[in-house]
């Protein structure tokens, strides 16, 4: 992948000796003598170029100019082709030119309508003019559209990988080769589903996926061709799983991808891994039955989860909670069915909302009929049938007595009552009126954070978490909720941001710390029976492993605690009778784990040389290669930009990266703001400012 990094400085362009060109405007036969004894493809295009008056190709002024006299341009240069179709070095160059154009996705779009793919695929074949061709092609790719790039890859991919059956050692053909592939399918391949299920179909992704890792491991393979073989297996795992776990070694090559020094290339390897899992994961939607759990209760836990409760607190573990909390419950339920008084009731149920998950059971009054012996709905008189009906009307009257102080548990009750009849957005519009009228109340920030909108679930993961009065359950879940929040940003950001700049790539990786922050803290502070222990785990060791990279061990001996866990929140799922559900990052980790250390023994010099070399250096030892593949890459169109050459990532400082976080909620950010009086510390918001400002205060009137 590309990365943001300083602007490449343009090349003098090279002038062939005017002697030996053909002064006349109407282009003399005697440049074709001057191509034939020609030292190099430079030279070539340079002539054809001079006796066609095709503008200089490497700057915008040029391109404008070939813009402007299109058709003409195109004449002059079809017509030398067709004139001259067996003259290799003629119809080469002029390819080679029309390459340089694709820089311009308008220029490319024309010539493309024309049929330049045709008039560059018999060149493949020809020994003289294959490298030219492959560069051109690479070229075309690298700028083209979707569009293109899915064509070039139904017209050229059996040419190409037959080219690499035929020329297994040639290092030149199999890197031009891995980059055109690597270019052209990653336009089959992306997208949530193939936008050309018949094309992908078409292709041979079982030989791709293995040419492209097994070229990864020649002692000759360069930095170029391993990036760019990286981010073609990252990406085929989207839409060519099946073929992608039926090859092993590339699975071993992404997991060897987490050693990288290169932060974009862990985080293209880890996102490849999670996608590989995609299509036979399981969504968590794991509910308590409540008999079920009861019986479990009953029967007692095994000896070593005992004892882990035992340690942290058996009355705060999350089952004793659960159970308690179900027999207040049912208490209220039964008071109320005596006393009718809603009011009273819904205070009971907006205390016992904020003490655990599973607070609220769906029951209803029951009695058995005396001749058939089955349970019938009892009708006492209350304006609700199920229980869990009763929490609107709660509210309501809650909101009827008018006490200032109880306006919150009116609105816990109603979000509640959303949450359980799945209208989230209807709990997270209602939880976002509620903090316009208390910023402090945590349960309202919980709400918000089961949105499927990341940037907002986050921020309000953070702000929960800085609340004053927040009990156990709230803050757990608030946490677990900003390590998947975070997490999930944190790979999208590293994996989406090869042009926006480095501060982009500083953000993801404050997404990630993030993250593993809180997994951290949460797998050391949460009751060990918490239902969400083992999805925080799973991206406790997946960021373990992406954030330390190169510096982890290769057995893993810094996550043997962490292994340990897994096995036991696995342990008191079972202990329940829930089966852990078989997620997306579960099986990521799985996979990783299991391969880790026989993938870095088989791939860790691969990726160790992807990030080795300074810059990227021409493939070709010989000049005719090195010569168009410099004037190819020569064009510097985006004079107000900084880029690095591709393949490259950026070397961030992880310690900038708390630029990028709040300093009182610790939400990570690019757009934060600066306090007015220092200038040094940065918020989301006015609301975290404010809430920050007592302490804040003296050292920001030290520092003026």
């Amino acid at each position: 992948m590309p990365g943001p990094g300083h602007k490449k400085k343009s090349k003098p362009r090279p002038q062939p000796n005017p002697q030996r060109i053909a002064a006349s405007p109407s282009v003399s036969d005697a440049y074709v003598g001057d191509i034939d004894h020609a030292d190099g493809w430079n030279t070539v295009v340079d002539i054809l170029c001079l006796v066609f008056e095709v503008p200089d190709l490497t700057t915008r002024s040029g391109l404008k100019k070939v813009h402007a006299n299109f058709e003409v341009i195109y004449r002059r240069l079809d017509k030398a082709c067709e004139k001259y179709p067996d003259n290799e070095r003629i119809v080469g160059g002029v390819v080679g030119i029309y390459a340089k154009m694709c820089s311009d996705s308008i220029l490319r779009n024309k010539l493309h309508e024309r049929g330049l793919l045709t008039k560059l695929q018999p060149l493949l074949n020809m020994d003289s003019t294959r490298h030219m061709a492959l560069r051109a092609l690479g070229t075309i790719t690298h700028h083209g559209g979707v569009s293109i790039r899915k064509d070039i890859a139904r017209q050229t991919t059996p040419t190409l990988t037959k080219l690499v059956e035929q020329y297994p050692d040639d290092k030149i053909i199999i890197e031009l080769v891995i980059t055109v592939l690597s270019h052209s399918i990653s336009g089959v391949l992306e997208g949530e589903q193939p936008s050309d299920p018949a094309l992908l179909k078409s292709l041979n992704m079982r030989s791709i996926v293995k040419i492209m890792t097994e070229n990864t491991k020649k002692e000759w393979a360069s930095q170029y061709l391993i990036n760019h073989a990286l981010g073609l297996l990252a990406t085929s795992t989207l839409n060519a799983a099946d073929v992608c776990k039926a090859y092993p070694p590339m699975q071993r090559l992404l997991v060897a991808g987490l050693r990288s020094p290169e932060w974009v290339t862990r985080c293209s390897c880890l996102g490849g891994i999670i996608r590989l899992h995609r299509n036979e994961s399981e969504i968590d939607m794991r509910t308590l039955d409540p008999n079920k759990f009861m019986s479990c209760i009953q029967r007692g836990f095994p000896e070593h989860l005992q004892g882990r409760m035992m340690n942290y607190g058996l009355m705060k573990c999350d089952t004793y909670l659960t159970l308690s909390t179900s027999r207040d419950y049912q208490q209220a339920m039964m008071g109320c069915a005596q006393d009718h008084n809603m009011y009273s009731l819904g205070l009971k149920l907006a205390e016992i909302i904020l003490r655990t998950e599973f607070s609220i059971a769906d029951g209803m009054f029951q009695s058995q009929d005396p001749k058939t012996g089955r349970l019938e709905v009892m009708d006492i008189g209350l304006p609700f049938v199920r229980w869990i009906d009763a929490l609107p009307l709660c509210a309501r009257a809650i909101r009827t007595k008018g006490n200032a102080k109880e306006a919150d548990l009116g609105d816990v009750l109603d979000i509640k009552y959303h949450i359980m009849k799945q209208k989230i957005p209807d709990a997270v519009h209602l939880a976002q009126k509620g903090l316009k009228r208390n910023p402090g109340a945590a349960y309202f920030y919980y709400a918000i954070t089961l949105s499927a909108d990341n940037v907002e679930g986050l921020r309000a993961a953070k702000k929960g978490l800085k609340c004053k009065h927040i009990t156990p359950f709230v803050r757990f879940q608030l946490m677990q909720r900003a390590v998947e929040h975070a997490g999930n940003m944190g790979v999208q950001i590293l994996q989406d941001s090869p042009t926006a700049g480095k501060g982009r790539w500083e953000e993801g990786i404050a997404f990630l710390m993030s993250a593993l922050e809180d997994a951290k803290t949460f797998v050391e502070e949460a009751p060990p029976d918490n239902r969400h222990m083992n999805a925080v785990l799973y991206w406790y060791i997946i960021l373990t492993i992406t954030i330390n990279g190169p510096d982890l061990s290769t057995d893993l001996r810094e996550l043997q605690n962490a292994l340990k866990g897994r096995k036991i929140a696995d342990d008191f799922c079972e202990a329940i009778e829930i089966r852990p559900p078989r997620t997306n990052l579960r099986l990521a980790q799985e996979t990783v784990v299991r391969l880790y250390s026989a993938a870095v023994a088989e791939f860790g010099s691969v990726i160790e040389k992807a990030a080795s070399e300074e810059r990227i250096k021409p493939v070709s030892a010989e000049k005719l290669e090195d010569d168009l593949a410099a004037w190819l890459d020569d064009v510097h169109l985006h004079d107000d930009h900084d880029h690095e050459p591709h393949g490259l990532h950026p070397k961030v400082n992880t310690n900038s990266v708390a630029l990028y976080r709040c300093s009182f909620c610790g939400n990570p950010s690019a757009v934060l703001r600066k306090c007015s009086g220092c200038s040094k510390t940065r918020y989301c918001d006015s609301g975290c400012q404010k809430s920050h400002w007592a302490d804040h205060k003296k050292s920001c009137q030290n520092s003026t």
